[in-house]
C-alpha cells in the first residue's frame, strides 16, 4: 500500500502531506480557518466529509496537498504567516515539486494568505479562497452585536497576535490588491452577503489594475462542491512551468 499522507512536526505544529498515487509534480498549500487542524495522525481535510471529497479530487488529479495546524485560531497572525511560509520551504526540500504552488485559502485562512503572498513573491500561481473572511477589522465589527462573541473574538486576536491592544493588529497590509497571481473566490449565498462589499472592493481594485479575478456564488449546502471547476482554474495557470 502506497504510503498517501506523511504526517510531521513543523517547530511545535503538526502538519501533513497529502500524496497522490500519481504526483502531477504541481503543490497546494491548504490553509484552514478557524475549525482547521492537524494532529499527529488526522487533519481537518480527512475527518470532514466535504472536505475529504474535496481533498480526493485534488490528490486523484495529481496535486500534492500540504497543510499545517498553524497555531489554530490565529486569526492571520504574524506567527502562522511565517510558520506557513516556512512550511512551504520544508515541503519544497522533502517533495519533488514544482516551486510555484497554488493556494486555497479557506474562511479565515484567507488572513493568512494576504499576507503570506508578499513572503512568497513569484512562487504562487494562482489563489483560490473558499467562503473568505477578507478583513478583520469587518470581521470585529460583525460581532460587535454579540457582546460575548465579541469579547472571546478580541481575546483569541490578541493572543493569537501577542499584542496588547486590538488597534494595533487591524488594518494591516493586505497583497490581495496587488499580487499578480490570479484570484478566484468561491463563495456561498450567506457569506457573499456577509462580505459583498469586501469582495467588490477586490474586484474593483484588481480589475482597475488589470489583474485576474473572477467569483462563483453557490449555494450554502454546496459550498465544497467547486472540486470539478477548482481544477479547471488551476490547470488554467499551469502551462508555465
Amino acid at each position: 500500500m502506497p504510503v498517501t499522507e506523511r504526517f510531521f512536526k513543523q517547530e511545535d505544529q503538526y502538519a501533513v502531506i497529502h500524496l497522490p498515487i500519481r504526483p502531477n509534480g504541481f503543490g497546494v498549500l491548504y490553509v484552514g480557518g478557524n475549525t482547521h487542524y492537524v494532529d499527529n495522525a488526522h487533519s481537518c481535510l480527512l475527518q470532514h466529509f466535504d472536505k475529504r471529497k474535496l481533498l480526493s479530487t485534488l490528490t486523484d488529479e495529481g496535486y500534492t496537498v500540504f497543510t499545517s495546524n498553524l497555531y489554530g485560531k490565529n486569526w492571520g497572525s504574524d506567527d502562522a504567516v511565517d510558520l506557513a511560509e516556512s512550511l512551504y520551504h520544508s515541503v519544497m526540500r522533502k517533495e519533488i515539486l514544482n516551486p510555484s504552488i497554488h493556494i486555497i485559502g479557506e474562511g479565515t485562512g484567507a488572513l493568512v494568505v494576504c499576507k503570506l503572498l508578499g513572503h512568497l513573491k513569484g512562487k504562487v500561481r494562482s489563489i483560490s479562497l473558499l467562503n473568505p473572511s477578507l478583513n478583520l477589522k469587518n470581521e470585529l465589527d460583525l460581532e460587535r452585536e454579540n457582546k460575548l462573541f465579541y469579547k472571546r473574538t478580541v481575546h483569541e486576536i490578541l493572543k493569537a497576535y501577542k499584542a496588547p491592544d486590538i488597534y494595533m493588529v487591524i488594518d494591516r497590509e493586505c497583497f490581495f490588491y496587488e499580487t499578480i497571481s490570479p484570484i478566484k473566490i468561491y463563495t456561498t449565498t450567506r457569506n457573499h452577503y456577509k462580505w459583498k462589499s469586501d469582495i467588490r472592493l477586490l474586484e474593483e481594485e484588481r480589475h482597475k489594475n488589470n489583474l485576474p479575478i473572477s467569483i462563483l456564488i453557490s449555494l450554502e449546502e454546496k459550498k465544497f462542491d467547486c472540486g470539478r471547476n477548482l481544477i479547471r482554474f488551476l490547470k488554467k495557470y499551469q502551462d508555465v512551468l
